[in-house]
């Protein structure tokens, strides 16, 4: 599994409603986009859960490299590129994954955490993935707990990035980690994510 997201900052007078709009009329268009596990479209409001600045962050879920790559040199990646310009476009493979039953319905996936941290070079990413793992699965099954959490490693930065898929809205969810308002879900091969 490899995880990307890319953050495009806006400014702090953009009308957001541009990018709910944009969302509305082309999010459906991944509903069925080939490869893709998940893909969430997601914003933050300046102002609004410790956001700093408008932001666009979709994040996606690849179940391999290939569609991944695919989705970067096509057309869908090019209409972002056209509106924004060339946003840097962060990918990790998959650290640790788990996921609940309610995850066979991904509309329920009302808001997602970001949390990023810092490892020592030195870190044993055996042990480490072993507790990623256990702590993920172990998350899941909480009753408040999100619905999946995908971990994954940069081991150029030796940095960790855990992002949490909720059916909570962002006004319920832990103040720790940065949280994203969800505007639409696509996830075509959503069982095929390991």
């Amino acid at each position: 599994m490899f995880i990307k997201q890319y953050r495009i900052d806006l400014p702090a007078d953009y009308d957001m409603q541009i990018i709910r709009r944009r969302v509305a009329g082309k999010g459906a268009s991944f509903d069925t986009f080939a490869g893709l596990g998940l893909k969430c479209f997601l914003i933050r409001e300046k102002g609004k859960f410790g956001a700093r600045s408008n932001q666009y962050a979709p994040v996606y879920l690849w179940p391999d490299v290939e569609s991944m790559w695919g989705f970067l040199a096509g057309p869908a990646f090019g209409a972002i590129k056209d509106a924004f310009g060339v946003p840097p476009v962060e990918t990790w493979p998959g650290f640790a994954f788990a996921r609940s039953n309610r995850l066979s319905d991904p509309a329920l996936i009302a808001s997602v955490t970001r949390e990023d941290e810092t490892l020592s070079p030195h870190t044993d990413l055996v042990d480490l993935r072993r507790r990623e793992t256990e702590q993920a699965s172990d998350l899941i099954h909480r009753t408040e707990g999100p619905i999946a959490r995908a971990v994954g490693l940069d081991p150029h930065d030796w940095r960790l990035v855990r992002f949490d898929y909720w059916e909570q809205p962002q006004s319920e969810l832990p103040v720790h980690a940065d949280s994203y308002e969800v505007l639409h879900v696509s996830a075509p091969a959503v069982e095929d994510l390991r």
